[in-house]
């Protein structure tokens, strides 16, 4: 898995304990190359407020801590934060534009401007400064 696929986004928010979700990441770089990844596991944990997301096959974790959350209606929306790259047993920090998270921790539907949100749910859109564009979306447990 390449390092930009593992920049798949994290989030800070405030969830009762922890949380796991499996979703995917399409990553698209700045010459419009893209790349999905199915199967990663997303696990949100309220007391180190940040969510990690972990490569299918295990090899990589990324993790935003630090982000600005507040309820908007059902949804939990957070903006900004830290964004790093655990690989090879070495921590990365990736420098990004951009990242904004919505989570739906309601039993319906909710919109979103990024699209709509499904029950217990999350989706997200991150841009590095490299100009990758990062979206995903996964269902919390």
């Amino acid at each position: 898995m390449r390092i930009s696929a593992l920049m798949t986004a994290a989030v800070v928010l405030l969830l009762p304990a922890s949380a796991l979700a499996t979703g995917t990441v399409r990553i698209q770089q700045s010459d419009n190359s893209v790349q999905t990844y199915t199967g990663v596991v997303m696990k949100v944990d309220q007391k180190n407020r940040a969510l990690t997301l972990t490569s299918a096959d295990r090899v990589s974790t990324v993790a935003i801590s630090g982000a600005h959350c507040s309820p908007e209606g059902k949804l939990v929306h957070c903006m900004g934060g830290g964004f790093s790259l655990y690989q090879e047993g070495k921590t990365h920090v990736i420098p990004f534009k951009s990242a904004t998270y919505y989570f739906n921790l309601s039993d319906q539907e909710q919109p979103s401007p990024l699209s709509t949100v499904g029950p217990h749910s999350v989706v997200f859109v991150i841009v590095t400064a490299k100009g990758t564009h990062i979206t995903g979306n996964g269902r919390l447990d």
